[in-house]
């Protein structure tokens, strides 16, 4: 007898005026017949990559044998975004990246399924269905993400249903199981980057040189005004004494996360200077929300993420200055993501200020005056009370113990709470920088070096040594030695034993009770 068939000889049609004492297959659209139903992964805590198969399992407990049922298994992707200027007119937009469907039992019908015709059956009890899925890979499949303006999500979505028209659209019940994929960006292939070059000229020798002047320069351009070409000369050289130059190399165009990011300044004054808090180098993310829409705004929002103050110390012999900051990218940050220009990107520049002036006052967000590194000025009624003389000491003292010492790694430099707030600062006189764009990554694969070409005279000693004979050639073969004896145990050796086992082995050797038998 076939299983179906167990379930159409119990479909019993009572007649009038009689009850029927026969089990009733269920429709499990119309009655409430499941006890239990959800979705349980082999791993629950893994972080699944492309191309990866996830297995599990779905548990289903009815309480009643039921027909015509279905349970459908869909991977599903999405991305969510919460879009508005203000607070109260934020929409939240979702969308479906990704969904692939498979069925655990039964299947899709177009038709509408006769009740008394059973196409399939469940008996009452525990069913299991195990499953395996392989993740998609593609332009499509993008790594988990969440923030407080939207993210993407994994979900396994499980879905009990009754064969029918339209089933999917009506669902029994349904389960869902979020797992988190993480799609690895390689940083290894980008570009080395350049470098990038500021150049600030002084406002006094951009102004029209007077005759009244005394400054060398306009008293320069005044001998040499006779001649026009001694006078664009004179005020090339004027020129070449006020010019600022700022130049800044970043080691590497991408980083992975946990990794270091040195960055070398190079400046070359016209005169000698000294700040304490004159570089100021920071991590920041670029974070930009929309809605999908191409008539919609887009949002912008910036994080800093870690920061480095090093001081400036221009040396007055040469009247240049070069200074390694370093920066370390947190574990918890994201990967650089632009594949949803529609929805949001993530981007990470390395900002770097270069402070030129002593009187401009360095603030943190908190408001506190940075001194150096991690140096708080509190004047004291022997200093000098006003905060612009009390600036004035600070790049003295903190040069005097840092002056002639190379600069080394030091992640207690990093400051990742209450750092300076840059916009702030830009806004100031004499306040300069720029922003390198920088990748940041999950991976970095291992770099092939590409053999040098051999210079002639290393090409002429590897042909010398290749015609003489090696001086270990008398040397025999590995294999042409005996082998290694194997290793015997020497079960001869004493060794000592328990204090339990010496007492049970002393009380074997004593005299045995007598017999009961002979009292």
């Amino acid at each position: 007898m076939s299983f179906l068939s167990i379930f159409k000889k119990d479909v019993h049609h009572p007649s009038c005026g009689k009850k029927s004492h026969h089990i009733v297959p269920g429709n499990i659209l119309q009655k409430n017949l499941v006890r239990e139903f959800q979705l349980k992964l082999d791993e629950p805590h893994r972080i699944w990559k492309p191309d990866e198969y996830i297995c599990g399992e779905t548990i289903l407990n009815i309480k009643k044998d039921v027909t015509n049922v279905a349970l459908r298994l869909t991977l599903v992707s999405q991305v969510k975004v919460k879009s508005g200027v203000g607070a109260t007119l934020r929409t939240k937009v979702t969308e479906k990246l990704l969904e692939k469907t498979t069925f655990l039992y039964g299947e899709e019908r177009g038709e509408k399924v006769d009740a008394n015709n059973a196409t399939n059956g469940l008996t009452q009890g525990e069913h299991i269905f195990p499953f395996k899925l392989k993740i998609p890979s593609g332009r499509k499949v993008f790594s988990s993400i969440k923030f407080e303006r939207g993210s993407i999500t994994y979900f396994l979505q499980c879905s009990l249903e009754s064969m029918g028209p339209h089933q999917a659209e009506r669902p029994v019940s349904q389960y869902r199981q979020y797992f988190p994929v993480m799609v690895p960006l390689d940083v290894s292939n980008l570009p080395d980057p350049k470098t990038k070059t500021v150049v600030l000229q002084s406002t006094s020798s951009v102004r029209p040189t007077h005759k009244n002047s005394g400054d060398s320069s306009s008293s320069h351009t005044k001998a040499t005004s006779d001649s026009n070409t001694s006078n664009n000369t004179a005020n090339t050289s004027a020129s070449a004494e006020k010019t600022v130059k700022v130049s800044v190399d970043v080691s590497r165009a991408g980083y992975c996360i946990g990794e270091i990011i040195s960055i070398r300044v190079s400046l070359q004054h016209y005169k000698n200077f000294r700040h304490s808090a004159g570089l100021i180098v920071t991590l920041v993310r670029i974070c930009r929300v929309g809605s999908g829409g191409k008539d919609e705004p887009m949002e912008t929002f910036r994080k800093d993420i870690c920061q480095t103050i090093c001081p400036l110390y221009v040396d007055p012999e040469t009247l240049e200055c070069c200074v390694t900051a370093y920066l370390k990218v947190p574990i918890d940050a994201f990967s650089t993501f632009t594949s949803l220009q529609k929805f949001f990107t993530f981007k990470y520049y390395v900002e770097v200020m270069v402070n030129l002036s002593t009187k401009n006052v360095v603030l943190t967000e908190s408001n506190r005056v940075v001194a150096g590194l991690h140096d708080v000025v509190k004047p004291t009624s022997n200093e000098p009370s006003e905060l612009g003389d009390s600036i004035g000491y600070m790049p003295q003292k903190f040069i005097i113990s840092k002056a002639g010492s190379e600069e080394s790694f030091d992640e207690s430099n990093i400051i990742y709470r209450d750092m300076v707030n840059v916009e702030r600062l830009k806004r100031m006189n004499n306040v300069t920088g720029m922003s390198i764009e920088t990748v940041i990554g999950m991976k970095r694969s291992e770099e092939l070096s590409n053999p040098r070409p051999l210079t002639d005279v290393q090409q002429l000693e590897k042909c010398a040594t290749s015609s003489n004979p090696q001086v270990d050639d008398w040397l025999a073969p590995l294999d042409s030695y005996p082998p290694v004896p194997q290793y015997t145990p020497n079960n001869n050796v004493k060794t000592s034993e328990d204090k339990r086992e010496l007492e049970q082995a002393r009380l074997k050797q004593l005299e045995s009770d007598p017999p009961l038998n002979n009292y």
